[in-house]
């Protein structure tokens, strides 16, 4: 056999080897990287738990709503710490009473027992028919109240959710092994070849970094500062509480508004959301939603070019969007009027 030949067949096993060797790696998932982790005990029960925190409207009180899942859809423990009475939060009050809300559905859950210390909490089944759900707890005259007043603490708008257990994994079929040796009467099932690769998707931006960063920043202060608003002269019923505080020289706010009726009910377009500053500037701050949406959900700003953290909201009314300065009818002020002139 000429050298030339026998180079080229000691080539040829060479390459059988390598593939051999590579069609073993390539039928075992752990060979490439070494093997991937079970999820943690704490991992896998966290899908069978949610825990979600509560905002305060007006009051220094914190809150956080359990579920965990049950077969009817979730049970859940409501816990608020730091009310205080209820008579300095609604006249007359007397007690706390917890709700879920869902399109326009009510539903009263039961009444929140709070300690001397301003401490309470509420364990209720899902409520019945409702699959997302909303809770707000509300100062009111007695227990037995049909609608509720305006909320304390309160989820976002549907963030409870049924809860139910994950289904179990079915068992694995038990081998065929019919005859006396132990040895399974079918050879083992040839691997199926790959699939082929499918074009990764391309990653897309969402609002959610947005919302977590305002909660983070929030949370970070101890909450931030809280803001109350009072209607002025064009609605002397609106109400609106915020949440502040500035880190990296930004402001960060989360508002909800009550009792804000339509910009074209006082003759505008648009409500206009601003900073003031103890300098006597104001910073523009965005446009508020202009629909019903503006008294149910929750209102996220997150503004440059603050240098200090003692800032005040205000929102007016205008005819149109502005630039540089509010033009328009002063809608919600600060409850402490002296801080804006």
């Amino acid at each position: 056999m000429s050298k030339h030949r026998q180079v080229r067949r000691l080539v040829a096993c060479a390459c059988v080897l390598v593939a051999g060797l590579v069609l073993a790696a390539g039928l075992d998932p752990d060979a490439a990287a070494g093997s991937r982790p079970k999820a943690p005990a704490a991992a896998r029960a966290q899908a069978e738990r949610v825990d979600i925190r509560l905002r305060s409207l007006t009051t220094r009180a914190t809150g956080q709503l359990t579920i965990e899942a049950s077969a009817g859809g979730g049970r859940a423990r409501l816990t608020a710490l730091n009310l205080p009475e209820p008579q300095t939060v609604a006249e007359a009050a007397t007690t706390y009473v917890v709700w879920a809300v869902s399109g326009g559905r009510v539903l009263r859950l039961g009444e929140l027992l709070r300690d001397e210390r301003g401490n309470g909490g509420l364990a209720f089944d899902r409520p019945a028919g409702f699959e997302r759900y909303g809770v707000i707890v509300t100062a009111e005259t007695s227990a037995g109240v049909e609608r509720p007043g305006d909320p304390v603490l309160t989820t976002r708008a549907d963030e409870a959710a049924a809860l139910y257990p994950p289904k179990p994994s079915p068992a694995p079929a038990a081998p065929d092994t019919a005859n006396d040796t132990g040895r399974t009467n079918n050879p083992p099932p040839a691997p199926l070849p790959p699939a082929p690769a499918s074009p990764r998707p391309r990653p897309r931006m969402t609002s959610g970094d947005f919302y977590a960063e305002v909660d983070d920043a929030l949370a970070a202060q101890g909450g931030g500062r809280v803001i109350e608003l009072v209607g002025d002269t064009p609605a002397p019923n609106a109400r609106g509480a915020a949440r502040a505080t500035l880190n990296s020289n930004r402001a960060y706010v989360r508002l909800n508004f009550r009792g804000v009726p339509l910009p074209s009910a006082v003759g505008a377009s648009v409500y206009v959301l601003w900073g003031v500053i103890p300098d006597g500037r104001i910073v523009y701050m965005g446009s508020l939603p202009a629909s019903e949406d503006l008294n149910r959900a929750e209102v996220y700003v997150r503004v440059a070019g603050f240098e200090s953290d003692d800032y005040t909201l205000l929102v007016t009314a205008e005819r149109a969007r502005p630039a540089p300065a509010p033009d328009g009818r002063r809608l919600l002020k600060p409850k402490d009027s002296a801080a804006v002139k």
